[in-house]
């Protein structure tokens, strides 16, 4: 007997038409205020010329993000910037990839990722001089736990005010944040271990510094990968 072909059902193709229909749906569900925000956009990007079907594919990503954020209570204009700022980035930049903030894991995995990665690199910056002929070369054990410690800080920091896409301002809220994470960084790192008895922070070799460094490393490439971290510096 001949025998059956397994069929394989295969799942219906979204068509522009649906997504139109899910975008009817969900600007249903929009706050008056995003309703508004989303209008005005949506003229601003007729005004453009701006492709019709490009615009449903795009209004269908935004709208999907601005209702899921509603109870966060972030408005369209938080996530995006003003209609005006949003309208002038998608008709001047490859809309098709970049419709909406830059995703980012949970704040301890951020923090993690960046605890090993300043503190490691703080390591290996103190072993290779150590191997290059500075013998004194090392570091504190409370300076070292600090440096982890405070990297995680800074690089959560950093990420946080990271400018995205179409978000006005972003880029002088970054520098802000920026310059005054390193500068806490700096000054509790100079000052504070200093004042640390040295009983209290005795002095670690530049050789296992550097092999501490480099564990640290390898710890933050296989964290990243096994927890899939995103939106990190690195």
């Amino acid at each position: 007997m001949p025998k059956k072909k397994n069929t394989v059902e295969q799942e219906p193709e979204v068509t522009l038409e649906d997504k139109k229909r899910e975008n009817d749906a969900l600007f249903d569900q929009l706050t008056n205020k995003n309703r508004e925000y989303m209008m005005t956009l949506n003229r601003k990007l007729d005004d453009a010329g701006f492709p019709e079907d490009n615009k449903t594919l795009v209004f269908n990503d935004m709208l999907k993000n601005i209702v899921s954020q509603q109870a966060n209570h972030l408005t369209a204009r938080k996530l995006y910037g003003t209609a005006t700022d949003q309208a002038r980035y998608l008709t001047e930049s490859d809309h098709a990839d970049m419709t909406g903030p830059i995703e980012r894991s949970e704040l301890w995995k951020i923090y993690l990722d960046g605890a090993l990665l300043l503190g490691g690199m703080f390591a290996v910056i103190t072993g290779i001089s150590y191997l290059v002929g500075n013998q004194e070369a090392g570091l504190g054990l409370i300076t070292m736990i600090l440096n982890f410690l405070l990297g995680g800080l800074a690089v959560m920091v950093i990420t946080k005010y990271a400018p995205q896409p179409g978000v006005k301002g972003g880029f002088i809220k970054y520098i802000v944040a920026t310059t005054i994470t390193m500068l806490t960084w700096i000054i509790l790192m100079a000052f504070g271990t200093a004042m640390l008895p040295q009983a209290l922070n005795p002095m670690i070799p530049g050789s296992i510094t550097l092999v501490i460094g480099v564990v640290a490393f390898a710890a933050k490439w296989y964290l990243k990968k096994k927890l899939n971290i995103q939106g990190t510096l690195i």
